[in-house]
């Protein structure tokens, strides 16, 4: 309830600094881009119980692509303090990417490091490209994953076919600044 409260009373504030933050600072992103020195192109923020999904479909897709994930399962050293690793990766990345599920909204660690990478966002105006699994509800969802599907637009997963490849081409869009060449819309 502690959490909650403050989300709530000051949810115009978060949402006019997340707008700002992703109209506000590209040229900051930019210039970032401009110097490379990147260690991932996208840091793949998910619950741990959504990683067959992730592996099946999202780390075997944007690989194909040409581009360097940042899972935690994957990348994240044994030992290490958990926050350094989160903080780490998501600085040495050029784009952020959220993937909603309800094991997302259950998860403790999940809601921190959704936390972390919209601070990141709002501060040096990277990229967050959010999805949605099929199995999210909007009563799953916490405060702050409401706020951010309220005020960005997002990516519905759905295993239909047609919703498939949909979902592949908005995807492919939302990255395009960071596809390289031959993968580009």
């Amino acid at each position: 309830m502690t959490t909650v409260f403050p989300l709530y009373r000051y949810r115009w504030h978060l949402r006019l600094m997340l707008y700002e933050a992703v109209r506000g600072g590209g040229d900051a992103r930019r210039r970032r881009l401009q110097r490379g020195q990147f260690q991932y192109d996208v840091y793949v923020s998910y619950a741990s119980d959504d990683l067959g999904w992730v592996r099946q479909h999202l780390l075997a897709q944007l690989e194909n692509w040409g581009l360097r994930l940042c899972l935690h399962d994957r990348d994240f050293l044994i030992g290490n303090n958990i926050v350094d690793d989160i903080s780490h990766s998501v600085e040495s990345s050029k784009t952020v990417l959220v993937v909603f599920s309800r094991h997302y909204s259950r998860n403790q660690w999940c809601q921190f490091e959704l936390n972390f990478c919209l601070r990141h966002v709002m501060e040096f105006g990277d990229n967050l490209v959010v999805m949605c699994v099929n199995d999210v509800e909007s009563r799953d969802l916490t405060t702050a994953m409401m706020a951010v599907l309220k005020m960005m637009s997002y990516i519905w997963w759905d295993d239909d076919p047609d919703a498939m490849a949909a979902f592949w081409g908005r995807l492919r869009q939302a990255l395009q600044e960071i596809l390289p060449a031959d993968v580009q819309p």
